[in-house]
């Protein structure tokens, strides 16, 4: 039986979703992308298909009816990853429903593009058909000359952030182009999995996500899972069967959009339970009403492909809850999962796509790790401060800034002498791996508390003199040591490993954008405990 397969591809979403520095605009754009399949696809079909002869709910979809029952004409078989896989009677349904889904993003989600693809398939090997079909999106998607919009006329005003005409007028940020308009009628749809309650309200600006005096930072986190392709692969190559293809490709899909929705959800519990005297933390949570601003907010959850911005100090422990919780979890038939984050920390002004793309970067600098040791691929984090400026390419940038001067830095492989990242995060207590993000927090710990801890000025000094060499950081060691600190237990033995590397660096960098919320909760438990 031959039938036409279809796969709809959104384009462009990065640059869509990220390029405003508007948190409102931001999460209307991710509102946008989301209904663009979920939707506005769904929209197109059931305005062409006649009504009862298709099938749009593919998640409580018990099987493929398309296979058996003739009289359906069009069934969506899933959605997710920017994509959508769509079973067409006919070529001609196909066409009609493509042309009235460009309608109605051109009206809905002005400068949100899409590539269609159709090819006719005999439905025997699910898994061929989509590989070929992906294979044949690519090439178009190579051959398509970029779209561009017309601009203004002399006569008419920009948008400083599209350079489109403007045509609406917000009280607050002023004249607004129909892009960025539709982008903030979106966000006021737009529904977060995070629960509403008394105390808490969903932040709508980046500075209701936590302030201190003087300049704040924020943390652009993205978190990406590993080896979802592979394990697609695994689960279908073997797999003749459409109908059972389909449905197992539908039940994975749910179950891993299900799974990294719950965890960034247990995420934001944990710092609601952290929450004590108006803080989080030694974070001030910005007070509106009666409530206060979760220091968090989700803009991408889509299966395993995920984006949240937050307080800056907040990034980096936000980001190991995650991952540490996620590899908690199994998949179909008790199978580990696991995810790589990338954390971008920046001040609260910085150029939002610029501070996604190093996360971005980040992200894969952690996957590039992860993959190292083979087919066991575990969850890995990395990250980056932007203190001031524009950053280059983050391997420039840190082969510029991160190498020790003298130092032999040819070999790339051995990685930034200044840098020890990416750090290994697992769900147990073992620092078996010397990257185990274990090391990280009992580094931070002794610097910070105990009788041990050090002066804040001394630990800027180690910062500092790590930058200048072996032989300065030596001699400052020695110095403090006459005073009595000693460095915390390392991984290694020596402030060095053989290549010059340290994981020291890290710590000092990262000293004022981490907080040990677990660490401080037993510090509270045991002060509560004593004055009891």
């Amino acid at each position: 039986m031959a039938f036409i397969l279809s796969i709809f591809d959104i384009s462009g979403i990065q640059k869509y979703v990220f390029q405003s520095n508007r948190l409102q605009e931001i999460v209307g754009a991710s509102m946008l992308v989301e209904k663009s399949l979920s939707q506005f696809l769904v929209d197109a079909i059931k305005e062409e298909i006649p009504k009862g002869q298709y099938v749009v709910d593919w998640k409580h979809a018990t099987d493929f009816s398309f296979l058996n029952d003739y009289h359906i004409r069009s069934e969506i078989i899933y959605i997710g990853g920017g994509n959508a896989f769509v079973a067409f009677r006919e070529e001609d349904d196909a066409k009609r429903v493509t042309r009235r889904l460009s309608i109605i993003l051109l009206e809905k989600a002005p400068s949100l593009t899409f590539t269609a693809v159709h090819d006719v398939v005999k439905g025997e090997n699910f898994h061929e058909d989509r590989k070929n079909l992906t294979v044949a999106l690519l090439k178009k998607k190579s051959e398509t000359i970029p779209l561009t919009r017309m601009g203004g006329i002399s006569i008419t005003q920009l948008d400083d952030l599209t350079f489109h005409p403007v045509t609406d007028y917000d009280d607050k940020y002023g004249f607004l182009s129909t892009e960025n308009f539709r982008k903030r009628e979106a966000f006021q749809e737009k529904k977060s999995i995070l629960q509403k309650d008394k105390k808490f309200q969903i932040p709508l600006e980046f500075d209701d996500l936590g302030r201190e005096e003087g300049e704040s930072y924020i943390g652009v986190v993205h978190i990406d899972g590993n080896s979802f392709g592979k394990m697609l692969k695994a689960l279908l190559c073997d797999e003749s069967n459409y109908e059972r293809a389909v449905w197992k490709i539908r039940n994975i899909s749910k179950k891993i959009d299900e799974i990294y929705k719950n965890t960034f959800t247990e995420v934001v519990e944990e710092l609601k339970n952290s929450f004590k005297n108006g803080k989080i933390g030694t974070i001030q949570l910005k007070k509106k009403g009666e409530q206060y601003c979760l220091p968090i907010r989700d803009i991408v959850l889509d299966g395993d492909d995920v984006t949240f911005v937050c307080d800056g100090r907040l990034a980096l422990y936000a980001s190991y809850v995650f991952l540490k919780k996620l590899s908690e979890k199994s998949l179909i038939d008790g199978e580990s999962i696991s995810a790589c984050a990338g954390i971008a920390i920046v001040k609260s002004h910085f150029p939002f796509y610029r501070a996604y793309q190093i996360a971005e970067q980040c992200c894969q600098s952690a996957k590039k790790k992860a993959k190292e040791d083979g087919d066991l691929v575990e969850s890995w984090m990395d990250f980056h401060v932007v203190s001031s400026g524009i950053t280059n390419d983050l391997h420039e940038t840190r082969k510029k800034h991160y190498q020790i001067p003298m130092e032999d830095s040819t070999d790339s492989s051995k990685g930034y002498h200044l840098i020890w990242r990416p750090w290994l995060v697992k769900d147990d207590n073992s620092t078996n791996s010397n990257y185990n993000f274990k090391h990280f927090i009992n580094i931070h710990q002794s610097f910070k508390s105990g009788d041990k801890k050090w002066p804040r000025n001394k630990m800027k000094k180690l910062e500092e003199v790590l930058m200048l060499g072996k032989v300065e950081t030596e001699i400052f060691l020695e110095e403090v040591k006459s005073k009595g600190l000693v460095l915390p237990t390392s991984p290694i033995r020596e402030i060095f490993d053989s290549y010059s590397r340290t994981p020291y660096y890290d710590v000092l960098e990262m000293f004022d954008f981490f907080i040990d919320l677990e660490e401080e909760n037993r510090e509270d438990e045991n002060q509560d405990a004593a004055s009891f």
